[in-house]
């Protein structure tokens, strides 16, 4: 199997704090969504697989990262290139909806729909994105953008180098179906059914906490808004799964297969775990470069 550059697959969602968006322009800008902080619950799903990942954090190091690089880039080209603001300091919330909606507050503003305020904690790096890719004209937005030749694809190649190559594909795949077998574990579907039986007193009929979040009437229209009828669901969802701690039974589930894989492909872990390490010394010796005297 092909591998893929640790940019493109380690960061497909490099800017997730910009909502996950892909290497391209992008039009008209929206006001920056606030999102409630996240609960100490969200704060503690740290699940043995992520430490092969880039942390939040630490994409926004790689984004400063970039941005210095594609500014020279674009200078010698002829554009300007703004760099962003990036945090200084973010919360590690990649779980907060592996689980589904898990915080009250959440539910209760945004239902069972999300944004990149609330995936990511970030309010404003994709409004300022907006903004900077409002400054290029054509010919700079081909020069930033374009496929292979842009500027941003160049700057990848730079972090790249010396072959920086990770192969995700099965980290990706064992993500998927261990999330999925968690949720047969006995003791699992045992408080499943509790929850179950909990939303039914509630007036909700839900097998599952996935039937309630994919019901199609929360889907029928296109609109970032739930509607009163969703958020009164999600906050069920939510009461229901903390009154038979769903969501703590999930995360130990998960935790012990997630522990068991990292084992039995060692090998393959140990890899990953180089190739993250080679990449960000990449990234801290292009952004030490920028701030050399």
């Amino acid at each position: 199997m092909k591998k893929k550059s640790y940019t493109a697959v380690l960061l497909s969602c490099l800017l997730l704090a910009a909502g996950c968006a892909s290497e391209g322009p992008h039009e008209g800008a929206s006001q920056p969504v606030q999102a409630p902080k996240p609960t100490r619950q969200v704060l503690d799903l740290v699940l043995p697989f992520d430490k092969y990942e880039l942390t939040q954090q630490e994409n926004y190091t790689v984004a400063k990262a970039r941005d210095s690089l594609i500014k020279q880039c674009m200078e010698k080209r002829g554009h300007e290139w703004n760099i962003l603001h990036y945090p200084s300091r973010v919360d590690e919330i990649k779980n907060r909806r592996r689980y589904g909606v898990i915080e009250m507050q959440v539910a209760r503003e945004f239902g069972y729909h999300a944004n990149s305020a609330i995936l990511s904690g970030n309010e404003d790096v994709q409004q300022q994105r907006n903004e900077r890719d409002k400054l290029l004209d054509h010919d700079g937005m081909q020069a930033a953008y374009k496929e292979k030749t842009g500027c941003g694809y160049k700057a990848n190649d730079v972090l790249d180098r010396g072959g920086v190559g990770a192969d995700y594909h099965l980290f990706n795949r064992l993500s998927s179906e261990l999330l999925a077998d968690a949720k047969k574990d006995p003791d699992v579907v045992r408080i499943t059914r509790r929850w179950s039986a909990c939303m039914k007193d509630q007036g909700h009929v839900y097998r599952t906490p996935d039937e309630a979040i994919s019901d199609p009437h929360w889907w029928k229209k296109e609109s970032e808004k739930a509607s009163s009828a969703e958020k009164a669901v999600a906050i069920a969802d939510v009461q229901c799964k903390s009154h038979v701690n769903l969501v703590s039974a999930l995360f130990e589930a998960e935790t012990k297969l997630q522990n068991k894989a990292i084992k039995q492909h060692d090998a393959y872990f140990d890899k990953l775990a180089k190739a993250r390490a080679t990449y960000l010394e990449h990234v801290h010796n292009v952004i030490e470069k920028r701030d050399a005297p």
